[in-house]
């Protein structure tokens, strides 16, 4: 069933960390980003699927460990998807990251590194 059928989405992405929190210029965040993937229906977690965690901020206020844009991970059992570590950058201000699965509507999560 697909979304344009009327039907919505097959899964969700919910948070599960990471997202809302601070680290000064060229730290690391304490947290990961971290998703679950449920089917949308029964609230069951989805395992084995493959989660992209994107930065699409245009400044460079966060990067994955090993200055990388985006990342990629499959989830566990349990439905969960965690991100590589990130590092802030230079610039002070909030980095914004799209989290997406396939059969599921992006989800946002933000980060911020302070002055």
């Amino acid at each position: 069933m697909s979304a344009e059928a009327g039907w919505g989405w097959a899964r969700a992405i919910q948070p599960a960390g990471g997202t809302g929190q601070h680290a000064g210029p060229h730290e690391t965040f304490a947290h990961p980003l971290k998703a679950r993937i449920v089917d949308s229906q029964r609230h069951a977690p989805v395992a084995d699927v493959a989660v992209t965690f994107s930065w699409d901020t245009m400044s460079q206020q966060a990067l994955f460990e090993g200055d990388e844009a985006t990342a990629q991970v499959r989830t566990d059992a349990q439905g969960y998807a965690q991100s590589p570590q990130l590092v802030a950058g230079d610039a002070a201000g909030t980095a914004v990251f799209t989290v997406t699965a396939e059969g599921a509507a992006p989800e946002r999560f933000e980060v911020t590194v302070d002055h």
